[in-house]
């Protein structure tokens, strides 16, 4: 799926803007550098071995003691090859000796020569090699900081639009029918009492939508801190339920409640956690039908405790972690009354906030869909 790649290439690229990130990539660096450092060495041990079976007795041989003969200015080919002539033609039969010595000793610097080039190659390649390494991630996380940066101003465009066209609908609305009002169009009493109830419920969704808006941009600034404290998880989802029963009964729900009350320690924010809970189960409620069971289950597994929203509505369709981003509401169209779109995005956020893992499984079980919330359990 699309977002586990998205997840697979985060993970490869590494996030710089984090400490984890940061000490990713350092222990990518250093395994990179400790294979091609090992490499290098298996390399050198080699080659050594190979000159000292191979070259070094031929050295030894070429360099044994003998007379040198001085080869005087000999700086261009012409000179060379004069000196030469003439160093063979009036070159007394006794000297040829001297320039068969001369010759082994210069052949013997070649060997030399080319025996520290071998050794010194290894090396040599291995930097080239980790140099290679750094510049591509280097150029990798350049490249995926500027799609952030790139993605980060349409997010900002299109939260921007969406949030206008959340507030311009009802602000129109309530405009004209104050107009209305204010001009005495408006007699019948019935008629009047009905624009000011429609006034007031489209202030309060307008005041609901900016209070979303305000609590997503502040839980996203990184400036906010959770109050973390260690509380039992199932006497709060206990709470959350009788909080959110009066509300499914209203809406011609069920609501089944699989909490033990054996106690299960986090460690977490209270308040934000049960805005977790109370937004999951709302969510529920908003847009399934009348006759849906919702059920809140912990379910605990080897360290985890998996807080479970689920209902018997129909599964979702498209990609799972589209409910996630702001203004998504699970279906193309932009429904008035389907709430801010902000829910499941304060969700996620404070999931991530506590390191926690917040998914959409569906089916789950006899169930169509169900929001999943994993927490770390302690002690």
């Amino acid at each position: 799926m699309r977002w586990r790649r998205e997840q697979a290439e985060s993970r490869a690229e590494f996030d710089l803007a984090t400490p984890e990130g940061r000490n990713d990539l350092v222990f990518y660096l250093v395994g990179r550098f400790i294979v091609v450092l090992l490499a290098v060495v298996a390399v050198e041990s080699l080659v050594t071995w190979a000159e000292s079976l191979l070259f070094l007795p031929v050295l030894r041989s070429l360099a044994r003691d003998s007379p040198m003969v001085d080869q005087g200015e000999t700086t261009s080919v012409v000179s060379l090859a004069q000196w030469l002539l003439g160093f063979i033609r009036f070159m007394p039969p006794t000297s040829y000796l001297q320039m068969t010595e001369l010759a082994m000793r210069s052949l013997a610097v070649a060997l030399a020569i080319i025996m520290l080039l071998f050794l010194v190659l290894p090396p040599w390649l291995g930097a080239l090699a980790f140099s290679r390494v750094v510049v591509h991630k280097v150029s990798a996380l350049q490249q995926r900081r500027e799609r952030e940066l790139t993605q980060m101003d349409q997010q900002r465009s299109q939260f921007m639009t969406d949030v206008a066209h959340d507030l311009r609908s009802p602000l129109m609305a309530i405009a004209g029918m104050a107009h209305a009002l204010s001009d005495g169009v408006v007699r019948d009493e019935a008629l009047r009492d009905e624009y000011l109830r429609s006034i007031c419920d489209k202030a309060d969704r307008m005041g609901s939508l900016v209070s979303s808006v305000f609590d997503y941009a502040k839980l996203g600034g990184g400036s906010y801190a959770l109050e973390r404290e260690v509380i039992d998880l199932s006497q709060l989802l206990l709470r959350e339920a009788a909080a959110a029963y009066a509300d499914i009964e209203d809406a011609s729900m069920r609501l089944t409640v699989l909490v033990s009350e054996e106690r299960c320690p986090i460690d977490a924010d209270p308040m934000q956690l049960a805005r977790v809970v109370t937004n999951l189960l709302t969510n529920a409620v908003r847009h399934n039908r009348a006759g849906t069971e919702v059920a809140l289950m912990l379910v605990r597994r080897a360290g985890v405790a998996h807080v479970v929203v689920a209902d018997t509505g129909d599964p979702i369709a498209g990609d799972p972690e589209d409910l996630f981003r702001p203004f998504s509401r699970g279906d193309a169209s932009r429904s008035p009354s389907g709430g801010s779109g902000l829910g499941l995005s304060i969700c996620r956020r404070i999931a991530e906030m506590h390191g926690y893992d917040l998914t959409l499984v569906q089916p789950y079980g006899r169930f169509g869909k169900a929001f999943v919330l994993k927490c770390v359990v302690v002690g």
